[in-house]
């Protein structure tokens, strides 16, 4: 790699660092912006190697990773529990990033991926044909969004697990901003104060337990 190349690198890693500027945890700031070529390059994961990898990962506990710019801190990588992974590609999901939940997880109402602006909801318009009136909308369907889960599985027979397929490959351009999850345990469609839990990714390109 030369040096530019590697400039490069070493400097997108710092600014996608967990947390980022933004909003404030559960807000979006609209921006106007062409869906990228999504383009897929390094290992595509099947689900046999998903389930033959042994489980990493941490204690959970405490947040305290972000918190800058409005944000909510989330847990930090190193202590994301095991009971949640994810995986930049998916065989089984078209190639793209997956989200695999496990145990007391299995079950959770929703999960997405947000980038350091904090958005769930991109790119704004022209995904999968969706207009801007339309991703932007106050229930947009989850094919607008790269980061919305599209289709969502069992991981493997008997239950157990189960695979949350995304919008995009995260060797996409659309997922290089990618820096947290945001897991939504239940839902109360008369409340504001849903059980939700937040975990910081490596990186949108970097798998995670």
């Amino acid at each position: 790699m030369n040096k530019k190349l590697n400039f490069l690198f070493v400097t997108l890693l710092l600014f996608t660092s967990c947390g980022g500027s933004g909003g404030s945890d559960d807000s979006e700031t609209p921006v106007i912006d062409s869906p990228a070529p999504v383009v897929p390059a390094g290992r595509v994961w099947t689900l046999a190697e998903i389930i033959a990898e042994p489980r990493s990962g941490g204690s959970g506990g405490e947040a305290r990773c972000g918190g800058e710019f409005g944000f909510r801190r989330c847990i930090c990588p190193s202590q994301v529990p095991s009971a949640i992974r994810y995986r930049p590609a998916v065989a089984e999901c078209n190639g793209n990033a997956a989200v695999i939940t496990y145990d007391n997880y299995e079950d959770i109402f929703s999960v997405v991926v947000r980038d350091t602006q904090n958005r769930d909801r991109w790119p704004v318009s022209g995904f999968n044909g969706c207009s801007l009136e339309l991703s932007s909308s106050e229930d947009p369907p989850k094919a607008c969004s790269a980061f919305k889960v599209q289709d969502a599985f069992p991981l493997m027979e008997g239950g157990g697990a189960r695979v949350h397929c995304l919008g995009a490959s995260g060797y996409s351009e659309l997922f290089s901003d990618v820096v947290r999850m945001t897991v939504k345990l239940s839902d109360d469609p008369f409340s504001n104060d849903d059980d939700i839990e937040r975990f910081c990714l490596i990186s949108g390109d970097e798998p995670l337990n």
